[in-house]
């Protein structure tokens, strides 16, 4: 059995037992979390690429790239492409582009200019979502709340010795792997989705940049030549 399969089996078997007793109050799951989150926050400039897949809730399956570069406090990039879209988005300092590279269109809005307003304004005002967003905000130790929460040990993670916790919200559960040491980083979730309508998982496998290469131009956005700009129209 593959470590990705490995990892899954273990949040599904997780979601099975999912007892009281199995989520009872664990403060080293807390600290843990809050120490991922924290080392994060306090990081001005980073990079990875993830592998983001998951299972609908019509049992169809997906699978998508992603590459992103964050320029705190006000710039992030992100490209995607798989098998659902092919996008990349830019903030830049209180601009937001979204650009679907299939169809060579791209839609601009004005937004608040630091990355965690941006992000607020977004996911609150237009039907844009992300499911690595959780990694850009610079207070996402102060933003996670739940109801329970367990620590499991530790257990290899593609050759990394990581701590496995899981959290779980009125409809989530979270399980999480962060590598051990002086660098807690997150190196892979699975979110399960256990609201009324049927349950959803989003699985993702992050690979962290040693010394990434960032620079302003990375933010910028140049329309391609023969791209179409077009409305970002407000969810209902």
């Amino acid at each position: 059995m593959n470590i990705q399969k490995k990892l899954l089996y273990m949040a599904g078997a997780a979601l099975l037992l999912g007892t009281t007793s199995l989520f009872a109050a664990d403060k080293s799951a807390v600290s843990i979390m809050n120490n991922a989150y924290q080392y994060l926050e306090a990081m001005d400039k980073y990079a990875f690429s993830a592998v983001v897949s998951g299972e609908t809730r019509a049992d169809k399956t997906y699978k998508q790239n992603v590459s992103a570069k964050v320029s705190r406090p006000n710039m992030l990039r992100v490209d995607s492409s798989g098998e659902i879209k092919n996008r990349t988005i830019y903030l830049d300092d209180g601009e937001f582009t979204m650009i679907d590279h299939n169809h060579n269109f791209y839609g601009q809005l004005t937004t608040p200019k630091s990355i965690d307003a941006a992000l607020d304004f977004l996911f609150s005002k237009f039907d844009i979502k992300s499911p690595i967003s959780s990694l850009f905000y610079s207070d996402m130790s102060n933003r996670v709340k739940f109801k329970r929460s367990k620590y499991f040990g530790t257990m290899d993670v593609a050759g990394i010795e990581c701590d496995y916790i899981a959290l779980k919200t009125k409809r989530r559960e979270i399980h999480l792997w962060i590598a051990t040491g002086d660098k807690p980083l997150i190196k892979t979730y699975s979110v399960l989705d256990i609201g009324s309508q049927g349950s959803s998982r989003t699985n993702t496998t992050i690979k962290w940049i040693n010394n990434p290469d960032i620079t302003e131009s990375d933010f910028n956005f140049k329309a391609p030549k023969g791209a179409s700009q077009i409305s970002i129209l407000r969810s209902k």
